[in-house]
């Protein structure tokens, strides 16, 4: 008895542990671990102080966010009142009813409040805190959330590399014009081609080939840049059974077909290269390119370790197009501090505290905070300003997403390994994604 009381005590001591305090004035933010979240924890004092209320910040890896947001959810928790993530996440929250609409949070709120909502990227907005209005079965779109970031993949290149008068007098030698930040993707291919040594001691590229989202992310830019995409739609989050797929085409094979043929300018293990990993790769100071998110160059390139690293320089990636990223702020239906979470979302939007974070690493939402001469001095910010501007959907958010991404990272790893032709690895994906579909809604309905 003595032995189980003992056991008794350990497992509620360890059950409180686990849970956080849920008074009604604190908030608790889960979020990836970028600049994001981080900017967030630079100015949160401030809110707490002036209106007396603790906020705390779960920051994850990518690759734990879901698993843990979603276990909170799915379990009916309170644990995180505020939920900072991506659109992949979209249709599950309000397919399962866990987090509140805009409507409901605005109810009985002045319009004034609101006035923000005309600076936001509106297409970025649409892209990740609309769905549909599951109430009315009619199509309708309601808001879900307001975007916490809008963020974009740029280019990131060596300026040393690109300045140097020797690199610049052989280029043209060679290829017949200036050696520039490319802007087409036959010169991406040129640049990669010739900064690549034959003894690999310089690269031309460093590409993300993992499997925990990396490659997809980076692979759709070529996809839709060259190709067509995947599907035929607006948004990512939208579509249904019947919404043609058509990643089985000729120009998705020329796109395919230029991405491989940069495998022999890239450093690293293909395979094994995530987001740390190319950076730490890139900052090694013999690669001349790489496409990143936007929310991580300010932590992992630009400022990392509190120093700035002024060997890089920021445009937009090759072509006309560029993804449109970032996530939304959503509020758990279940949270005991839903109004206080949503008061807080408003202040951490206004214009002078998107300022300031945007001076921590936030790419903003708002279209103005880039035109604020201080934020105009981080060496990214004119590069993910176009970026957004231009941006279209390329990123899947809808209740296939996972497995579209899980098909098309298989394939093309596949046909990178040389285990699949690259007609065959597109026209396994047609088949896979559209049998796949036709299952995922069947389930849904």
């Amino acid at each position: 008895m003595k032995k189980c009381t003992i056991c008794l005590i350990w497992f509620l001591t360890l059950l409180l542990s686990c849970n956080r305090d849920n008074s009604k004035n604190d908030i608790a933010i889960i979020g990836e671990n970028t600049s994001s979240l981080a900017s967030i924890s630079k100015i949160k004092e401030q809110y707490s102080n002036q209106y007396h209320i603790k906020i705390t910040t779960y920051p994850c890896e990518f690759s734990t966010l879901s698993e843990k947001s979603n276990a909170d959810l799915a379990n009916g928790g309170s644990m995180y009142d505020i939920i900072m993530q991506y659109n992949f996440s979209l249709s599950s929250f309000v397919r399962n009813n866990y987090v509140y609409s805009l409507d409901e949070l605005k109810k009985n709120l002045p319009d004034s409040l609101f006035s923000f909502e005309s600076d936001l990227f509106a297409q970025d907005w649409r892209e990740v805190g609309y769905y549909y209005d599951l109430q009315k079965h009619d199509g309708s779109i309601k808001q879900i959330g307001y975007p916490f970031a809008s963020n974009s993949m740029i280019l990131v290149y060596n300026k040393e590399m690109f300045e140097n008068p020797e690199n610049r007098t052989a280029f043209e030698k060679k290829y017949g014009y200036q050696l520039s930040i490319p802007v087409t993707w036959d010169q991406f291919v040129h640049i990669a081609d010739f900064f690549t040594s034959k003894h690999k001691s310089t690269f031309g590229l460093c590409m993300e080939g993992a499997s925990s989202g990396e490659l997809y992310y980076e692979f759709v830019n070529y996809l839709f840049s060259i190709g067509d995409g995947v599907m035929k739609k607006k948004s990512g989050w939208e579509g249904d059974e019947n919404t043609p797929v058509i990643i089985n085409t000729e120009n998705n094979l020329k796109a395919l077909r230029y991405y491989l043929n940069l495998k022999p300018y890239n450093k690293g293990d293909f395979f094994n290269v995530d987001q740390p990993l190319q950076t730490k790769l890139f900052k090694e100071g013999n690669v001349a390119m790489a496409i990143m998110w936007s929310d991580l160059i300010y932590p992992q390139i630009y400022k990392s370790e509190g120093k700035e690293d002024n060997r890089f320089g920021y445009a937009t990636i090759p072509g006309g197009k560029s993804i449109l990223g970032g996530g939304a702020f959503y509020i758990n239906r279940n949270s005991k501090s839903a109004n206080e979470s949503f008061k807080l979302i408003l202040w951490l939007l206004n214009e002078n505290n998107q300022i300031e974070m945007a001076k921590q690493g936030l790419c903003s939402p708002r279209k103005s905070i880039y035109e604020n001469p201080e934020v105009q001095k981080i060496p990214y910010t004119k590069a993910v300003k176009a970026s957004l501007e231009r941006g279209v959907y390329m990123a899947e958010a809808g209740p296939e997403s996972d497995k579209i991404n899980q098909i098309i990272t298989n394939y093309v790893q596949r046909t990178w390994r040389g285990e699949i032709a690259p007609e065959k690895a597109l026209e396994s994906m047609q088949k896979e994604i559209s049998s796949a579909r036709v299952e995922i809604f069947k389930n849904i309905k």
